[in-house]
């Protein structure tokens, strides 16, 4: 038993070294003071002493009464170590690991092979990309092929997510497994808005166990079908771009939650007026469908009601980003915080134009007397013609 205690105290010698190969003064572990046995403690020292005799460890003994006791080990010779315990250098099987990993995956994505060859990089410095360690290769495996099936994905591809990676992965559940580190790295690589949420970012590149109908009311038709007379309806996701004006059409509105998209459509929806629930972050669907209405006749400008903070912010940014005609605020304006809003540190600020529609907000956001209003502390009003923005 203390013959493996020993054993281990040399591992972590070794250990040490491999963590930092350039030090200048080699690694030294103390002893353990205290044996269940005389016998043990013995084997502990004989093992030691072995390992001594080879030139690979240097044992440093008490002073005075405690003299004959071993108090460090401090490491001679790492290579005559490694022999002794019959352990591979890191650095051989880092090697060793690289070439499993190349056999193992061709990643088809530009993206895809770099991320490969930035973790054969950083393996053989001794690093652990994306928290995969070179021991860890198989899970290095399935990170590079799920990333690779994200990054493959056709934008029209509608199969579900674990339906899309059973089929392009050979395993239903391992994009979900490794959605963090797939949307950490999407981020780095600017593919995807560094503030989004897991939920957020995935809904955004259409990757969702099954996508939500697009909720939208108004004087709409699709296939056919008119759905005016209803307080909204729900499409399916793949159909909602084929939505069609059943009329004239006042105002496009879009609503980020859903308890405020209910109270608008029935309390505050005029006949010719259309709202679109975004679900907070838009997903693929319902960012497919605001394309659509945005290049209906006559449909000159969105507007959207959120949160007033910064969440709310990115939203309308991002739809602003997404949209051909320009995405007014409704509801979001600096006045409105300041008589119902709540305290809140600053957001981090966000430089835009003057005269952008939503600069004065994102000013008031970043500055140090910011209030934040969450969208259902305010009753719904109909959208204007023209909308302040100070």
């Amino acid at each position: 038993m203390s013959a493996g205690r020993a054993r281990d105290i040399l591992g972590l010698l070794l250990d040490r070294v491999e963590r930092v190969p350039d030090r200048t003064r080699q690694p030294a572990e103390r002893a353990p003071a205290d044996f269940p046995s005389a016998a043990e403690r013995a084997a502990f020292d004989r093992l030691l002493a072995d390992a001594e005799r080879q030139g690979a460890i240097s044992v440093v003994k008490g002073r005075g009464e405690a003299r004959h006791l071993t108090e460090r080990i401090r490491l001679r010779d790492a290579v005559r170590l490694y022999e002794f315990l019959g352990r591979t250098p890191a650095h051989e099987r880092a090697r060793a690991a690289v070439f499993r990993l190349q056999a193992s995956v061709a990643p088809k994505h530009t993206n895809a092979a770099e991320a490969r060859d930035s973790i054969i990089d950083r393996w053989l410095r001794g690093e652990r990309p994306f928290s995969i360690g070179f021991e860890q290769t198989d899970q290095a495996v399935e990170f590079i092929t799920a990333l690779d099936a994200v990054l493959a994905r056709d934008p029209m591809d509608r199969r579900d997510l674990r339906t899309y990676s059973g089929q392009t992965t050979g395993n239903t559940k391992l994009l979900e497994r490794y959605a963090s580190r797939i949307i950490n790295f999407l981020k780095q690589i600017g593919k995807l808005d560094a503030d989004l949420s897991d939920n957020e970012a995935m809904a955004s590149l259409g990757l969702e166990k099954f996508s939500q109908p697009v909720l939208i009311a108004g004087p709409v038709r699709l296939a056919g079908v008119e759905f005016a007379s209803l307080a909204y309806v729900g499409l399916p996701p793949e159909q909602a771009p084929a939505i069609e004006p059943a009329g004239p059409i006042r105002s496009i509105l879009t609503i980020e939650n859903l308890a405020s998209f209910n109270r608008h459509v029935r309390e505050a929806r005029q006949a010719n007026d259309v709202a679109l629930y975004t679900g907070g972050f838009p997903s693929r669907a319902v960012a497919a469908a605001l394309v659509a209405i945005s290049r209906w006749p006559g449909i000159t400008r969105i507007h959207h009601w959120g949160d007033i903070d910064e969440g709310g912010l990115r939203i309308a940014l991002h739809l602003t980003s997404l949209l051909p005609i320009p995405v007014l605020p409704h509801l979001m304006h600096p006045n409105l915080a300041r008589l119902h809003g709540t305290p809140a540190k600053a957001s981090r600020k966000i430089d835009l134009r003057p005269g952008h529609p939503w600069q004065s907000l994102a000013a008031f956001l970043g500055g140090d007397d910011a209030l934040f209003l969450e969208q259902e502390k305010i009753d719904p009003e109909p959208t204007t013609t023209v909308e302040a923005v100070s």
